[in-house]
């Protein structure tokens, strides 16, 4: 595999990821170890299978948090669906950009402006 971590959120295969060691650190090697990481210990997958049943399980979900108030939901558990790090982490300022929206004037949280930033 061509990187150190390869993830497979499908139904049709029976793990959640492949773990290739030696790509962590760049090592040139015809050898390697491998793991594949099963994200279930028995019963359910511990991630959500998108399917027609756990599309209906989240609308239900989403209503209920809805109802919270004062409390927010973000990343894998929230959106009931898998998510890279890079993308749980972007669900995460892009709602804290939506909260906030207004309170630190028109650039980041201290009201730095993206041309004084040099971006």
């Amino acid at each position: 595999q061509p990187h150190a971590v390869v993830n497979y959120p499908a139904a049709d295969v029976d793990y959640t990821r492949i773990v290739e060691y030696k790509h962590f650190l760049s090592q040139k090697s015809p050898d390697t170890v491998f793991f594949y990481e099963r994200s279930k210990d028995g019963g359910e997958p511990y991630y959500p299978v998108p399917n027609a049943k756990n599309k209906a399980l989240y609308e239900r979900y989403r209503k209920m948090a809805e109802g919270e108030e004062g409390v927010k939901f973000v990343g894998r558990l929230a959106n009931y669906k898998y998510f890279n790090m890079d993308q749980a982490i972007l669900n995460a300022l892009e709602m804290f950009d939506r909260d906030t929206e207004g309170e630190h004037g028109a650039g980041g949280m201290d009201g730095t402006k993206e041309e004084e930033m040099g971006m």
